[in-house]
């Protein structure tokens, strides 16, 4: 009888029915187990891989390390492909990985891959069904006397195969009935469940758009059987997918009809969606283009959205540019209200930030690598501030600079998933929140903030929040890992005309930006950031370099916020505020002040200082939460009363403290 199950299981009759046989059981025999090494896959000449991870930079590892003659590979999906859209999606997603990991190598090696692609002999498919998550590799010599199957839990990918994590394969070496049994199963899947797909080779070619995917430019009928349960699972290709399957979705799923329970996309819904929705490689919705920033320093290509971004800049759009940066924050001093040079100081040290924030992930990474302080290289950045002191104009005038527009994510979409998502997705490119509560930012926002952990994605973004005040500033644990930018310098609400006036002439700024400046930094920075990415002061860095391309097109004639800042000088600032707070409570006229009411005042212990403050209606206490924490005695703070070190206080302010109407340092 077990004769005849593993007879049956071998009669599949066609590449239908072997589709259809779902769960299988394999009989072998163990005889040995020895390390992986690539030495596994020396000495053939075909090889057919079947991998359930979006593994494209391993593939294309695959074909540079090793010669094959003929090279395929299907591509699965690690989620529940639940909708038409998100299988559409995951092949415009594959699709343009593997193009985008080829571009990556040098030139001798990419023409190589490139070459066997033309030839025909590097073939990709990619799923279109729900199928099981096998993962196979076949090889096979030329001559057809040597075989290799390979099985286990292991898909081609680097963190698979580079040790990084537990796996096994299974090896079977010219056995025939393992080599049938493997070959059919893995035609089973291209044949009834993958289609093929091409890989745009051209270099400055956009990212392809989903009508491009091949599903779409089938000609003929397109048949699903979408499962009514999956499990799912959320490493970083299901989030992709999901973000790029919104849009596919929205266009896509009305368009389809169903027929015994399958859903089908009629040729005529095709080409009508083509016609009437969408351009080849231009998305009409400005919402459905995917927003990536790429830069691989080795090699200095730079792309953004899939479209390389040549680091040649025009020198008449270089000066225009400069002048107009410069222009633009000469502004604030046509009617701004308050300390207008700290404001444009303040508002420089973001642009020095935000201009060098794409290599920020690098940074951060060698930081936890050889144990440096990330708190250095901060995620994000918080402009806060008063209502009309220029939050949002300056970001995105400053995005366009850098990118050709403004770019912002709405705030509907501030959650702690679609951080997460965003933070996998976006690449290199800054995710733009404006106008967040402070309510929405402790919910979703506090806890990415707070996690040092590296993100599973090399590449990964920054992120600028802007807010209005509240009487309530950030706790410590924000502010040291956040580059906070406040200001209560502000256009006065009454000036219309002053505001209108203001307005027009960013327009006219914005208009004579081009990415000239942004693109001449980017070089320059990649020049002075070495491949051992050694500690770097990243505002003295980044203000340099803005300061110099700047200084050649005004001639000597920089104002006085152009110049160059340093970690520390913004560092010793970002106090300020609370230092300020906190010396006006420990003023001598607020000494024991009202104990018995419970309001805020103060007294003094030996080595430390006693503090209360009445809770507002919410509980809240004004100062508390926004004190360095280097400055409490936590073994005795309770409630609204919390004590300070005094001496680090002393530092902190810069001043003695001592009761009132006794001088220093004859009083204790």
């Amino acid at each position: 009888m077990v004769d005849d199950r593993r007879q049956n299981r071998l009669d599949f009759g066609d590449a239908h029915s072997a589709a259809e046989q779902g769960l299988k059981v394999v009989t072998a025999q163990f005889k040995e187990v020895e390390p992986f090494s690539w030495n596994l896959f020396d000495g053939f000449e075909r090889m057919r891989v079947l991998t359930y991870s979006a593994s494209a930079p391993m593939i294309v590892k695959m074909l540079d390390r090793h010669p094959f003659e003929l090279f395929e590979c299907i591509f699965g999906y690690e989620g529940g492909l639940r909708k038409v859209a998100e299988i559409v999606a995951f092949q415009q997603f594959l699709v343009n990985q593997v193009r985008d990991c080829a571009l990556q190598l040098n030139d001798d090696r990419q023409r190589v891959i490139f070459e066997r692609i033309q030839a025909d002999k590097a073939r990709f498919y990619v799923v279109k069904d729900n199928i099981a998550h096998a993962k196979l590799y076949l090889l096979e010599a030329n001559d057809g006397g040597r075989r290799r199957v390979i099985v286990g839990s292991a898909n081609l990918s680097e963190r698979a195969f580079g040790g990084k994590q537990p796996e096994t394969l299974v090896a079977f070496d010219n056995d025939s009935r393992a080599w049938e049994h493997y070959s059919r199963e893995y035609d089973a899947v291209k044949e009834t469940a993958s289609d093929r797909i091409d890989v745009p080779l051209d270099r400055r070619e956009a990212e392809i758009s989903f009508t491009d995917t091949p599903v779409m430019q089938d000609p003929g009928p397109t048949v699903f059987q979408i499962p009514t349960e999956e499990e799912l699972t959320l490493p970083q290709v299901v989030h992709k997918v999901e973000e790029l399957a919104v849009p596919v979705d929205r266009v896509v799923t009305p368009q389809i009809s169903r027929e015994n329970g399958r859903y089908v996309i009629k040729p005529s819904v095709k080409a009508e969606i083509k016609k009437m929705r969408w351009q080849k490689n231009q998305l009409q919705n400005e919402e459905s283009r995917t927003t990536s920033l790429t830069i691989h320093q080795e090699s200095r290509h730079v792309s953004l959205r899939g479209v390389h971004v040549p680091l040649e800049i025009d020198n008449d759009g270089l000066r225009k540019s400069s002048e107009a940066i410069v222009e633009y924050y000469n502004n604030y001093e046509q009617g701004f209200v308050g300390d207008v040079h700290r404001l444009q100081r303040d508002y420089f040290t973001f642009m020095s930030w935000l201009y060098i924030s794409p290599f920020i992930c690098d940074l951060r990474t060698r930081a936890v690598v050889d144990g440096g302080n990330i708190f250095h290289y901060p995620l994000f950045a918080i402009i806060y501030g008063k209502a009309n002191c220029g939050k949002t104009s300056l970001v995105d005038t400053l995005i366009a600079s850098m990118f050709g527009h403004p770019s912002t994510v709405q705030k509907d979409s501030f959650t702690r998933r679609t951080l997460r998502g965003l933070q996998q997705n976006y690449k290199r490119f800054p995710v733009v929140f404006d106008d967040i509560t402070r309510r929405r930012f402790t919910d979703h926002g506090l806890d990415i903030v707070k996690d040092e952990s590296l993100p599973p994605v090399k590449e990964h973004p920054c992120f600028v929040i802007s807010m209005n005040a509240e009487p309530q500033s950030f706790p410590d644990e924000v502010v040291k890992r956040c580059l906070m930018i406040y200001t209560n310098t502000s256009i006065p609400t009454h000036k219309h005309s002053l505001a209108d006036r203001l307005h027009t002439s960013v327009e006219d700024i914005r208009n004579r930006l081009t990415t000239d400046l942004y693109r001449h930094y980017l070089a320059a920075v990649m020049d002075k950031l070495d491949s051992t990415m050694e500690p770097r002061d990243i505002l003295t860095l980044s203000s340099e370099i803005i300061c110099e391309i700047l200084d050649e097109h005004l001639r000597g004639r920089l104002p006085g916020w152009c110049q160059p800042v340093s970690w520390n000088q913004y560092a010793d600032r970002r106090y300020e505020r609370p230092a300020r707070r906190l010396a006006a409570l420990l003023a001598p006229e607020n000494y024991r002040k009202k104990i018995a009411e419970g309001e805020q005042g103060w007294t003094l212990q030996t080595d430390t200082v006693v503090v209360w403050e009445k809770a507002d209606a919410f509980g809240r206490t004004s100062i508390k939460g926004e004190i360095p924490d280097f400055l409490y005695d936590d073994t005795s703070s309770v409630g609204d009363t919390f004590v300070l070190w005094r001496k680090q206080t002393e530092e902190f302010l810069g001043t003695q403290i001592v009761r009132p109407g006794i001088r220093w340092p004859w009083a204790r």
